[in-house]
């Protein structure tokens, strides 16, 4: 595999596995806490990373699309993809950490919030899996920003036709789009 393409895949596998870690580490629970509740028996609340930080799965989400950007984009655009690859990538870490403190608050607000029930907790491991992804993202970013124009890139396959086309509502701009038909292509692209 030429250095070009390997770069490329490298940053394509990274991207992505940011992404996944900060969905998957959004899902899992953060924290449980045991919550006394006037007039009725002890209770059990837990919240998860995205209740803790509603931005996260979005955030994972934008970073599993950005790796495709990654593929698409060529030249001087994907330098701005890893730009923004690491801003997100960024937000993800900075998310992150601020949710392991923030633990206490969800629980209270999310779980026993109508009740006036302060539940305290702490943030168990799986703000770290987000917090990495965040991080592995910020760096992959920077490489692609860096680097990225010199990587390989979708072929001229791929890119939309610039053919002229005749003038719309002419006879022979209905023949060619008929001829075009024919052909098995899309007269309209």
């Amino acid at each position: 595999m030429r250095e070009g393409t390997r770069g490329l895949v490298r940053a394509l596998v990274g991207v992505a596995v940011a992404g996944v870690l900060v969905l998957v580490a959004s899902g899992r629970v953060w924290s449980t806490a045991r919550v006394r509740i006037p007039g009725a028996a002890d209770t059990s609340v837990s919240v998860t990373g995205h209740a803790v930080e509603p931005s996260l799965p979005a955030l994972g989400i934008a970073l599993l699309a950005l790796a495709a950007a990654v593929i698409a984009a060529r030249g001087r655009l994907r330098r701005v993809v890893g730009i923004v690859v690491a801003a997100v990538g960024g937000i993800a870490l900075g998310v992150s950490i601020a949710g392991r403190t923030a633990v206490s608050s969800a629980l209270t607000s999310h779980e026993v919030g109508g009740l006036g029930v302060p539940a305290h907790g702490t943030a168990n491991v799986w703000w770290l899996p987000a917090a990495l992804g965040g991080l592995l993202a910020v760096l992959v970013g920077l490489a692609v920003a860096v680097r990225g124009q010199r990587w390989a890139a979708l072929g001229h396959k791929y890119e939309a036709p610039h053919a002229a086309a005749p003038a719309a509502g002419s006879a022979d701009s209905k023949i060619a789009a008929w001829e075009a038909l024919d052909r098995g292509q899309d007269p309209t692209a």
